[in-house]
């Protein structure tokens, strides 16, 4: 199967052709917000970029790349203060060839200038961004992430391995997804690990979770407390271990090539796991999408309007009732397998299709309404 794409200079195909506004430090997100509000830009606002050390600074650094060299991102600006560490003027030369510049709020004399430059050289870039055409390419180009929020009991037994089945699909066409979500993963690693191409990342996959739990007794608690969240134990689910086992179902059933770090870029085919970082959602999304997805699948019980400015996010429900109340949130219905009406099978390959209309440039729910989230998450050590 085919899908019209955009070529970037790297040889990564887009399936977007967003305008990012990137600010490098917390403290010029005001400055970038109203940039974006004035010329319809995606904008990209979060709490890091200073004084910041080590594997927290790597992180944020990581993560801001992989938004400016993204292939869904057809040019950049990014603003700064000028006297935090991460550099504007660095950060956008990281994107290539696509046209990008860099505003210095101070250099420029304050917000009220910063934001009329802003708008200026936004608008100059839309115009050289526009010029980008789309070009026809194999689905083996598309690299999806996957994740769940606002879970029930039906996510685990219907949405779940519907996603599970449409990543199989595409790995057999040559493809690449990522499983994310370490804290969602935490009851279902010894499964994981099992499933991994060799001992060493089996292992791997083991210490992730290792990892977070330490993260958490360190304070003197277990990240069991807060998950399953007050959400899922409404909506059905019991324990962590069951929440997992469900949520693992979304990589289908391949072998796992390999361990990424949070935004770590993904060069390889075939399904990988994602140590994401600290908080769920928005830090999640972020994480994944900074390593090259195009797309994210996000299946939902009760309903999560989270969306990305890095890339479209395909909501995916069995719960009928969701189907046919949130319909600003809802891009797709999974609810056939969980009456019974259609097989995982039939359904994974429904959402295919599906995904293979977005990759071409149907809008989802959350870009239609606007409703864009990013956040850089806390990671742990």
């Amino acid at each position: 199967m085919e899908f019209k794409g955009i070529i970037r200079e790297d040889g990564r195909v887009g399936v977007r052709n967003y305008v990012g506004i990137v600010s490098t430090v917390f403290c010029g997100s005001s400055v970038a917000q109203k940039i974006a509000d004035a010329t319809g830009a995606n904008v990209f606002i979060h709490d890091g970029g200073c004084g910041q050390l080590g594997p927290v600074k790597e992180h944020t650094e990581r993560i801001l790349e992989g938004v400016v060299t993204h292939p869904n991102i057809g040019g950049v600006l990014t603003v700064g203060v000028g006297c935090e560490q991460i550099d504007a003027e660095s950060l956008a030369g990281k994107a290539g060839e696509k046209p990008h510049m860099y505003l210095d709020i101070q250099k420029e004399g304050g917000n009220a200038h910063s934001i009329e430059e802003g708008i200026r050289m936004v608008k100059q870039i839309q115009k050289e961004a526009a010029k980008a055409e789309r070009t026809v390419v194999d689905m083996s180009e598309l690299k999806v992430a996957t994740q769940c929020g606002s879970s029930d009991t039906g996510s685990g037994i219907a949405s779940n391995p519907t996603v599970g089945a449409m990543a199989d699909i595409l790995i057999a066409d040559g493809g690449s997804v990522i499983l994310g979500e370490t804290g969602s993963l935490y009851g279902a690693a010894g499964l994981m690990a099992r499933r991994a191409a060799t001992p060493e990342i089996g292992a791997e996959i083991i210490a992730m979770t290792d990892r977070l739990e330490s993260y958490y007794g360190r304070m003197g608690h277990s990240f069991k407390k807060a998950n399953p969240t007050p959400g899922n134990i409404e909506a059905g689910l019991t324990t962590l271990v069951e929440k997992s086992l469900g949520g693992v179902r979304k990589g289908g059933t391949t072998i796992i090539q390999g361990v990424l770090k949070p935004g770590e870029e993904l060069k390889g085919k075939g399904l990988w796991v994602m140590d994401t970082s600290l908080g769920l959602g928005a830090c999640a999304s972020a994480d994944m999408l900074a390593s090259g997805a195009q797309i994210l699948v996000y299946t939902t019980g009760k309903g999560n309007p989270v969306g990305s400015p890095l890339g479209p996010v395909i909501k995916v429900t069995a719960t009928r009732r969701s189907v046919e109340t949130l319909r600003d949130i809802i891009d797709f219905d999974g609810s056939p397998v969980l009456m019974g009406e259609e097989t995982v099978e039939d359904c994974g390959r429904r959402l295919y299709g599906k995904l293979r209309d977005v990759a071409e440039g149907e809008k989802v729910m959350a870009e239609t309404y606007g409703h864009n989230v990013f956040a850089i998450g806390k990671i742990a050590f």
